[in-house]
């Protein structure tokens, strides 16, 4: 009698883990719904309009609608920013077109449900002519 309950409970264990996975699959590593989290785009996409870069490790971004969603974060807010995000390598590259501090970047991550690990100092890029 002992020995059926646990084989029902490891059963039940293994079609809630794999339910669990299959939804992941379909979704994205944040449980977030089927849907793609829609892109917003920064409001001037021209990058030379950006003197200012800065180089972001992220911790938590695993997939497609992570980096979306932390790039619509920095496009969203009303100083001048455009931020690409590269998945595999777990960083952001931000553009700004005023220096921003590293506690308003980490803000904005943190925000977004992630975690900056590393804030490279702002480069002010030399206009080329």
């Amino acid at each position: 009698m002992g020995t059926a309950v646990l084989i029902v409970v490891l059963v039940a264990a293994v079609v809630f883990g794999v339910k669990s996975y299959m939804k992941k699959l379909s979704s994205g590593c944040c449980g977030t719904s089927v849907e793609k989290e829609k892109r917003i785009g920064a409001r001037d996409s021209d990058e030379t309009h950006y003197p200012y870069a800065y180089e972001i490790t992220v911790e938590g971004m695993h997939c497609g609608n992570c980096a979306t969603r932390l790039e619509n974060a920095f496009h969203g807010q009303k100083e001048g920013m455009l931020a690409r995000a590269d998945v595999p390598h777990a960083r952001v590259t931000l553009r700004a077109k005023e220096p921003v501090e590293e506690g308003r970047i980490r803000q904005i991550i943190a925000l977004a449900g992630y975690r900056a690990v590393w804030v490279e100092t702002a480069k002010k890029r030399r206009k080329s002519y």
